[in-house]
């Protein structure tokens, strides 16, 4: 599993190095993303609705985020009517 330590970013970058990386990934591969910024959790998690991507894991532990993700195989449509951005 890949792992991305973005601890040291804030948004929006966190959530753009995510985004160029979840579209990379191809189904069933898995990600571990470590990031701090609060303002990108929320952003993150509907990300992953809208890539179609199943969350295996989300907890925040002293002050890190951490979201373990796996891509979905099949292709989804899109809906963005409910994405809130930064």
């Amino acid at each position: 599993m890949e792992e991305l330590n973005l601890v040291s970013l804030e948004c929006p970058e966190p959530f753009l190095k995510v985004s160029a990386k979840i579209m990379e990934m191809k189904g069933g591969e898995q990600l571990k993303v470590l990031y701090k910024d609060p303002k990108c959790d929320e952003m993150l998690l509907q990300l992953m609705d809208l890539a179609n991507c199943k969350v295996l894991q989300h907890e925040e532990k002293d002050g890190v985020f951490t979201l373990i993700i796996e891509k979905k195989g099949e292709k989804k449509k899109v809906d963005l009517s409910d994405f809130t951005g930064c």
